[in-house]
């Protein structure tokens, strides 16, 4: 009896044990899940608000970086020309920030506006050039009466010239504005495929979106009406350049007939969708949709964006897609904040937001923000992506 009794009080002390076992490890569990993302997220609403003291922060701590002497050997990719590339897109994707920024808070006009400038100044410098006149071996802007594509330069230059003057009416740079625009224009018109090379044999449908988009964006800035020209590009990128089976643009096509040389990916799509919600929203929506419905994932509450759609496995990716760890790329993780932004999906935006916070590390020190393991490329692509906004450059906006 007493031995009985005996194990009947260790089975219950057991059961207790285990119970309390359980309960811990729910408690865990629900913590890991629960906490480190709403954490991370916490200021992701102010930022998807467009809150002025947050992004003059971060404005202040990207301007920094772009008013310091930067050169080619700060970016550490181990190739001179991607060194040059990534030299070029802090410029670039700094001055939409700011152009971008200045639109949504109109009392910064005057001060951003220099500061765009100033980030064309460092595009068309001979270092800012470098990695395009060393590809192509001809200076891009001195060979505008050429047929050469020089696709990313020039489209990314034009599209940042572009807000420019939607900005400043008066802009000194508007004759390079419109030298550019006519040259893009005549050479899509010449092109078969209508998208110009990036490289001597190398054609991305992203780029192209961004001379598409400088196109819009140069009409929008001048009453000029190139929409014949733009529309016809849209219907062929449906057509041609996205795959019909994921929505997604193609990463890379032949350069004679516009074949897919590339898989469909997401550092693509969700760069392309944010260029071309300058110049057609249905064209930047569909791709947003593909992206969500084909790559978006949430993992523990933060939410990623693989590089390659399901049945395209084995990619490894690029310097465009940054690391990609188990699918998920770094880049379209990063780019697709802009789409949840522009296309008002806020619960997907904080997910994508904690990501970042987690990566990024953002610090504030005084007035100025950075996402510490970004650089300064890290920071100028945050800096466009959390200020990108839906319509924000309209006609009446332009015409004021």
């Amino acid at each position: 009896m007493a031995i009985a009794q005996t194990r009947t009080d260790w089975r219950r002390r057991l059961a207790h044990h285990l119970i309390r076992l359980g309960l811990c490890a729910a408690l865990f569990v629900a913590g890991v899940w629960l906490v480190p993302h709403r954490w991370c997220a916490r200021q992701s609403q102010a930022w998807y608000d467009g809150r002025a003291s947050l992004q003059a922060a971060f404005a202040a701590g990207v301007e920094n970086w772009i008013t310091s002497d930067l050169t080619q050997d700060l970016f550490q990719t181990g190739h001179r020309q991607y060194n040059g590339e990534w030299l070029f897109g802090t410029y670039l994707m700094a001055g939409m920030g700011f152009g971008q920024m200045a639109l949504e808070h109109p009392e910064r006009r005057t001060r951003h506006a220099e500061l765009m400038s100033l980030c064309i100044e460092r595009i068309l410098s001979p270092q800012g050039k470098a990695f395009e006149t060393g590809t192509w071996k001809e200076d891009p802007i001195e060979s505008l009466d050429g047929d050469h594509g020089h696709a990313a330069y020039l489209g990314y230059l034009n599209l940042l010239l572009g807000l420019h003057r939607v900005l400043d009416p008066t802009s000194k740079h508007a004759p390079l504005n419109d030298r550019i625009t006519a040259a893009l224009v005549r050479r899509i018109h010449a092109s078969p495929t209508l998208l110009l090379r990036t490289y001597p044999d190398e054609v991305y449908p992203v780029d192209n979106c961004a001379v598409i988009a400088s196109i819009g964006l140069y009409d929008l800035a001048t009453r000029a009406d190139h929409s014949e020209l733009i529309q016809k590009w849209v219907a062929k990128c449906r057509e041609r350049y996205t795959d019909p089976q994921s929505g997604l643009l193609y990463q890379c096509v032949n350069a004679d007939d516009g074949s897919p040389v590339d898989a469909p990916r997401g550092s693509g799509s969700s760069l392309g969708l944010y260029f071309l919600s300058f110049v057609d929203m249905a064209l930047s929506r569909q791709l947003y949709d593909a992206v969500r419905k084909q790559l978006a994932r949430t993992f523990l509450g933060f939410g990623v964006v693989r590089e390659y759609p399901m049945g395209w496995e084995g990619g490894r990716g690029d310097v465009d897609s940054g690391p990609v760890l188990f699918g998920i790329g770094v880049s379209p993780t990063g780019f697709t904040l802009a789409g949840a932004r522009i296309h008002r999906d806020p619960a997907y935006f904080s997910r994508l937001y904690s990501s970042a916070h987690l990566i990024g590390a953002p610090l504030r020190r005084g007035d100025r923000l950075n996402f510490v393991t970004g650089g300064p490329l890290g920071d100028a692509i945050m800096f466009a992506m959390l200020t990108a906004q839906p319509g924000l450059v309209s006609r009446k906006e332009a015409r004021s």
